[in-house]
């Protein structure tokens, strides 16, 4: 019963939305990082295998499958099994503080899970919205691993308050905390809202016992009428599946790895039974066959999540019963429970056919949860070359079948051909090099350059603010050639600064060429290169996309840094990022020398976060402090707080008589000769006389 009902919901819809295609990289994925697109007919499928008793099985080759497209059976290309650790990051407490770094590092590639939670604000109940913040937020604390990436999309299109792909719980708890449902009341409740309405409003001029009053008749009658509220109901759903067409397009060129959309809803409920929505219906047919055809052919796995199952059985009901005929059941009390059952249909359906699981009906939520960590964690991926003179623009089948005995297998059921639509691509500086560019649009950070970037807005001139970027590339990326006693090699810098809504605000590019004698050459394949940028940007949220390419050997590297621009003019009382610095900072060879860099940090900054004991340790910070015009004092404090949260090193200075809208700027040195090897967290508070007003930040270090 509930598979045919599931499967009619579908044939509504449009028939054919089922499994999609995935092109993807013809060789296996080797340790497990991604890959991104390369020819267009190479189909990739992630198979989960279980026994009799649910255990994943781990031991399976190649030659324990069989896939066949449309009946035929394909010869295999690509096979390897996914065994993500479940793990998460460490956390870092200090003084009962979580502290996260403060730099992003691409020393590797990307291998992790990749996490897409797709909040449906347009089909939650406000009075649901605090369950499903503390269920996503559940979710990022517990489950997130040290290598996972995880992105916010809210189906209302507030692009002010999602979170592009981070691996910091801070940006992502942050921006599920934002979320607040909107949905529409019920169909049955605003029918039956308005005949009750209609009917007092007839009670007035006769006996409201009369047909059309609140009689029985006159209720069934009422709940016939259209939904007034139609129109805002059609728009919300196709804006629920327009939003999970463009997060699946956004994953489209990532392979060699699922792709989880955890879509927390209450799903559709608009009526795709009803013939007097044949228009509106028409479109939405076609809204959702392009969002599960993007779906499929980006391999991403949706996992319908509702969250009228989160606080208890109050609102549960078994799907089991659903009436075979949905549309005769308006018109009495069985129309409520209809909405209920349409509306997690479309969960089930979503999620069935795009190889994930819907978490409906059950008290077991945090179970439901884990399996998604599961599904996304171990796995075997299947790949094949399938005969694109056969596609047509049709539906080709895929049936993954087991040799051995006792087994069952979960994996995608067909895919939709391309439809070759290009993405949106991001702007970069002119003479950006085709490679760099490339890299700089994929969705995820690829890791061929050990690469280092710290970001922090400093008071510019103006409404806008100075944001700092350092970039830190080891020595041994480099690939020298020699070239008549010298050594040459040139590294390629691309910053790009993209707003809420993905819009560039800002950029650089710079190209160190370097010519090296054997002693400078010896010096920097030790220690490495830096590059330095500022960009001057108005207030707002921003992810930073930098990337390095090393033109000798060809190697790309990308990593995505998030970071909030103040309004330092209208702030009361604000503090950069720390800015640190270390004795050994020229070791590393600065690519350019910037004169007005020396007016914003008195030292060069260093991207590091690990330092050995002969180093000093010196953080700079400025404090903007409009708090008051009247002189007052400011007192600006340096802790240094080891493994055990024990203070091993407090500095402190004292600003007396400050007054007007000014930059504090302060800094001091922590030689490290007497500390122990091992973990710590510095932290620098600044506190203002003047209203009470303070502000903080910390950073985790290491001494080696």
């Amino acid at each position: 019963m509930v598979k045919a009902l599931v499967a009619s919901f579908l044939l509504i819809l449009g028939g054919a939305i089922v499994a999609a295609q995935q092109p993807g990289a013809p060789n296996p994925p080797g340790e497990g990082g991604v890959t991104f697109r390369a020819e267009i007919n190479f189909v990739e499928v992630h198979a989960i295998v279980t026994d009799r008793n649910g255990a994943f099985v781990r031991d399976l080759t190649a030659d324990d499958f069989e896939i066949y497209e449309d009946g035929r059976l394909q010869k295999p290309a690509a096979f390897s099994m996914i065994d993500l650790p479940i793990e998460r990051s460490a956390t870092v407490t200090s003084g009962g503080e979580v502290v996260e770094p403060d730099i992003r590092v691409a020393s590797r590639t990307f291998a992790g899970r990749i996490y897409l939670f797709l909040l449906d604000d347009l089909h939650t109940s406000v009075t649901r919205g605090q369950l499903v913040k503390d269920t996503a937020r559940r979710f990022v604390e517990r489950y997130l691993g040290a290598d996972d990436l995880a992105a916010v999309v809210y189906t209302s299109g507030r692009t002010n308050a999602g979170q592009e792909l981070t691996s910091s719980r801070k940006l992502l708890v942050a921006a599920i905390d934002r979320f607040v449902g909107r949905k529409l009341p019920s169909v049955g409740a605003e029918k039956l809202a308005v005949h009750l309405r209609d009917a007092d409003l007839r009670a007035g001029e006769s006996d409201d016992s009369q047909p059309g009053g609140r009689t029985r008749e006159g209720l069934d009658r009422g709940l016939s009428t259209r939904d007034p509220d139609e129109a805002e109901r059609s728009l919300n759903a196709r804006r629920t599946l327009q939003a999970v067409e463009n997060v699946s397009r956004w994953m489209a060129d990532v392979q060699g790895r699922r792709k989880a959309l955890l879509l927390f809803s209450e799903g559709i409920d608009y009526d795709v039974y009803d013939p007097f929505n044949r228009e509106a219906t028409s479109s939405l047919v076609t809204d959702a066959q392009r969002a599960v055809g993007a779906a499929q052919r980006a391999n991403v796995n949706i996992y319908g999540i509702d969250p009228r199952g989160l606080d208890g059985f109050g609102d549960m009901i078994d799907i089991s019963g659903r009436s075979d005929y949905p549309q005769l059941e308006f018109g009495n009390y069985r129309g409520f429970l209809h909405e209920l059952r349409l509306s997690q249909e479309s969960l089930i359906a979503l999620s069935d056919q795009t190889g994930g699981l819907a978490v409906v009906n059950t008290g077991d939520v945090a179970g439901g949860l884990g399996r998604v960590v599961l599904d996304n964690s171990r796995y075997y991926l299947l790949g094949y070359y399938s005969d694109s003179k056969r596609w047509s623009r049709k539906f080709m089948k895929i049936d993954v079948r087991m040799k051995r005995p006792g087994l069952q297998v979960r994996a995608r059921r067909g895919f939709l051909p391309p439809d070759n639509k290009a993405a949106a691509k991001i702007d970069t500086k002119a003479g950006t090099s085709p490679a760099l560019v490339a890299a700089l649009n994929k969705p995820v950070p690829i890791g061929g350059v050990p690469l280092r970037v710290y970001a922090t807005a400093l008071k510019g001139s103006g409404a806008k603010a100075t944001v700092l970027v350092a970039a830190e590339i080891d020595g041994s990326a480099l690939k020298f050639t020699q070239r008549d006693g010298r050594f040459v090699e040139r590294v390629e810098l691309s910053i790009v600064a993209t707003d809420d809504d993905a819009k560039v605000q800002g950029g650089d590019r710079q190209q160190f060429d370097m010519n090296l004698l054997p002693d400078t050459h010896a010096r920097v394949s030790r220690s490495g290169v830096r590059l330095i940028s500022r960009l001057d940007l108005p207030p707002g949220r921003y992810q930073i996309r930098v990337g390095a390419y090393e033109t000798t050997g060809g190697a790309v590297a990308t990593v995505p840094y998030d970071i909030e621009v103040p309004d330092f003019g209208k702030t009361p009382f604000a503090m950069s990022g720390l800015v640190l610095s270390s004795s050994d900072a020229d070791a590393l060879v600065n690519a350019n020398p910037d004169p007005q860099l020396k007016d914003l940090v008195p030292a060069t900054p260093v991207v590091t976060r690990s330092f050995t004991r002969t180093q000093t340790l010196t953080p700079f910070a400025e404090v903007y402090d409009n708090a008051s015009t009247l002189a007052h004092d400011l007192l600006l404090v340096a802790t240094v707080r080891d493994g055990n949260d024990r203070v091993v090193f407090r500095a402190q200075d004292r600003r007396v008589g400050i007054s007007g809208s000014r930059a504090e700027g302060f800094t001091t040195d922590i030689p490290l000769k007497d500390f122990a090897p091992g973990a710590y967290v510095l932290r620098v508070d600044a506190t203002s006389a003047a209203g009470g007003y303070g502000d903080h930040r910390s950073v985790p270090f290491e001494v080696r």
